[in-house]
């Protein structure tokens, strides 16, 4: 035997020939009561004519291990599987902190640093103890973009401020040291809050950047770097590929000193808000001493989009990045990984509870390489309430996906796979096998660790809720969406929405809205009316002809696609090639009004609620008049067909696609007593106890604050 590169051996044993042996690794039962802790992997046996056998001890679940060839089988007592610790995060610390704080990792001494006004938080990742105490960090009060970065070369801990428009803070920059020094405050000059930009701090030069953010209604693709000398920002001008203004884009450390990393964001082509936004799935390479940018890769966006979050981690040996990305349908984190050079992507972990509307919640990530260990950190706040929640999660390195996870599915092995068992690895102690404490624990009553959950902490797999609760895939060629964001793409599959000023959208999509199901159009005194009520008859006249030019221009870029003028209405005319999620919602809507069994139309349900997930319909419209019957009428029909599919889910005991349509119904209706009694049933029948009462505890406040009174006073189980 072999262990840790040292060779064991015991002679002068006769074993018969052909013969079958029990080998037993950790415990035995009936010899040896009690064992040390250990971890066991790639166990090899072998014998004098070569033949080996490899256990690489990479299930997790079950009593079952598998030979790599998976020919043989063996077994195991009281197994903790260590490899769930690389897929599910653990909750190791909770605590509460100013709601703007700012977060950093001090990785030499294993500490979560919060640094809030005048207070400083330090949570030790060994200990799990949590040490508070005042010191000066700010002159003035936190404001949304305040993030902390900490210097172990110096001991110190960077926490500053950008603009705050609302003139509730200024511009501030501290320096605030590990040593009994007095903190360095500074207030550099910056007009531009750049709320949700990058940061990174290149150790190597001692060098603070910032890059992009959204401030004065304008997104930036701008980069700034700290002086430390003369206490200023100054912009940093970058040559080569062109990179768009974006805010919640985040940044890390590149492959060579010097250089970092910039993933995604929110933001469009030309910086101006009122153009609306798009959703970037992309990685750059920032040099810092030639001053240069490299566009490693852009793709098409994953199923569900996401928007990352603080904090980039590059591992060298994978040549991949790793983000903690809120998801937008469901408002949870969880971890993402993307290949540095072909962009390939995959989830490689569980997902964390993150619900909250509050625009100073937020989540970090960082990488203790030392432990092998990535830390998430989520900060909960709430609207006027002075105090946020800490939630400290730890995952092991490197992280796996569920289907790495999942490798080894024990119900699929059978008789025919245990024939070809010469050996039986009985009792082997997996990954951290608790052997010892487990025989301790029943004779000493000592604690013996948990074992880790087989299924995700929210009780779904991963398999599961992508059967449950479907998204439609998205046609990116020729196509227009309205639900949720405004997007166009062109024939080549370009997102040209940017091209579509306020007006012509409002054009496009009035004309578009009066233009199917038979309709004729739209005439020109009610275009006038709509668009321009304010304007002249003359004014509005050729404001309107610039418009319809305009929009006719764009829309040659569409195939098939024309704003046409017939029988005194204007009307948008198109192929079957032309594709618009509304119009296709709507005429799955109207199928399932008119059929008496919707379950029967499995395919066109999934459709639908694929559809709906993607948001309501142009939220940006609300505030124009016009929009608001046409608003009214598509709530109301679509209302009235997901509660028409609700009971008939529920009763096909499909509880995760229940929440699904739930959700959907909470966006049409924020208030719908519907969505809340199925969505807690649903909750309720998955175990998910805890979350159902947060769910109704949420309405009831929200309820109280809309109408001024309470909710019924039911409890949870009512």
């Amino acid at each position: 035997m072999t262990i840790d590169g040292q060779k064991y051996s015991l002679d002068g044993i006769t074993i018969p020939n052909p013969s079958k042996a029990n080998i037993i690794f950790g415990a035995n039962i009936k010899a040896i009561p009690e064992v040390p802790v250990m971890v066991i992997k790639n166990i090899m046996v072998r014998d004098e004519a070569s033949h080996s056998f490899l256990f690489p001890l990479t299930e997790s679940d079950g009593k079952l291990v598998h030979e790599a060839g998976n020919k043989l089988h063996g077994t195991v007592v009281n197994p903790t599987w260590q490899i769930n610790k690389q897929f599910f995060w653990q909750e190791i610390g909770t605590f509460t902190s100013s709601a703007a704080a700012g977060i950093a990792f001090d990785e030499p001494d294993r500490q979560i640093l919060v640094v809030g006004d005048n207070n400083i938080s330090k949570f030790d990742i060994n200990t799990l103890k949590l040490t508070e105490y005042l010191k000066e960090t700010v002159g003035t009060q936190t404001g949304y973009s305040g993030e902390a970065i900490y210097n172990p070369d110096k001991q110190e801990t960077y926490f500053y401020n950008l603009a705050d428009i609302g003139g509730q803070t200024g511009p501030f920059f501290s320096t605030i040291s590990d040593k009994d020094l007095p903190t360095r405050i500074v207030s550099p000059q910056f007009s531009n809050p750049l709320h949700h930009h990058a940061y990174f701090f290149d150790q190597a030069s001692q060098s603070l950047y910032i890059f992009g953010g959204y401030g004065n209604y304008q997104y930036s693709n701008l980069t700034y770097q700290y002086d430390f000398d003369h206490g200023a920002w100054k912009e940093i001008q970058f040559t080569g590929d062109v990179i768009y203004p974006r805010m919640h884009t985040v940044a890390g450390k590149g492959p060579v000193e010097g250089s970092f990393f910039v993933f995604g964001g929110v933001g469009n082509e030309t910086g101006k808000q009122e153009l609306g936004k798009d959703f970037f799935c992309d990685l750059y390479l920032f040099d810092t001493s030639k001053h240069i940018v490299k566009k490693l890769w852009s793709r098409a966006f994953p199923d569900n989009y996401f928007i990352p979050t603080r904090g980039l981690v590059f591992d060298s040996k994978k040549e991949c990045i790793y983000l903690l990305c809120i998801d937008r349908k469901t408002t949870n984190a969880s971890l993402h990984r993307f290949d540095v050079k072909t962009g390939e992507h995959a989830i490689v972990s569980n997902e964390i509870v993150f619900q909250t509307n509050c625009i100073l919640s937020t989540a970090y990530l960082f990488n203790n390489p030392k432990d092998n260990e990535l830390y998430a950190i989520i900060r909960y706040s709430e609207d006027n309430n002075p105090k946020a929640k800490i939630s400290v999660y730890k995952l092991n390195a490197p992280p796996i996906t569920y289907q790495e996870l999942k490798k080894w599915n024990t119900d699929d092995d059978n008789e025919a796979g245990r024939a070809y068992l010469y050996y039986i690895i009985g009792g082997v102690v997996l990954l951290l096998i608790l052997c010892f404490a487990y025989y301790r624990h029943r004779k000493k009553g000592s604690k013996q660790e948990a074992t880790a959950p087989s299924v995700p902490e929210d009780g779904v797999s991963v398999d599961e809720k992508s059967t449950d609760a479907p998204a439609s895939t998205p046609i990116k060629v020729n196509a227009v969406y309205l639900f949720g964001d405004f997007q166009v793409f062109d024939t080549k599959g370009n997102e040209i929405a940017y091209r579509f000023g306020p007006k012509i959208k409002q054009m496009f999509v009035l004309v578009l809205l009066h233009s199917h199901d038979g309709q004729e159009g739209i005439s020109t005194n009610k275009l006038s009316a709509q668009l321009w009520p304010e304007k002249t008859t003359t004014s509005a006249k050729n404001i309107r002809n610039v418009t319809i030019n305009h929009l006719r221009n764009i829309l040659t870029d569409l195939e098939g696609v024309e704003l046409v003028f017939l029988n005194d209405k204007w009307k948008i005319v198109y192929g079957d090639n032309f594709y618009c999620d509304y119009l296709k919602a709507l005429n799955i809507a109207k199928m399932l009004q008119q059929v008496h069994s919707p379950q029967e139309q499995e395919e066109e349900v999934k459709q639908l609620i694929g559809l709906l997930q993607r948001g309501t319909l142009l939220p940006t419209f609300v505030h124009y008049e016009w929009f608001g019957n046409i608003k009214i009428n598509h709530d109301e029909l679509f209302i009235r067909i997901i509660e028409k599919l609700l009971p008939i889910v529920e009763a096909n005991n499909e509880p995760r696609k229940v929440i699904v349509l739930s959700d959907v119904l909470f966006s049409f209706d924020g208030m719908s007593e519907t969505a809340l009694t199925f969505k807690i049933k649903a909750l309720k029948k998955l175990g998910q106890k805890a979350y159902a009462q947060s769910v109704y505890d949420r309405f009831q406040k929200e309820y109280q604050q809309l109408y001024g009174e309470k909710y019924k006073e039911n409890s949870l189980e009512e």
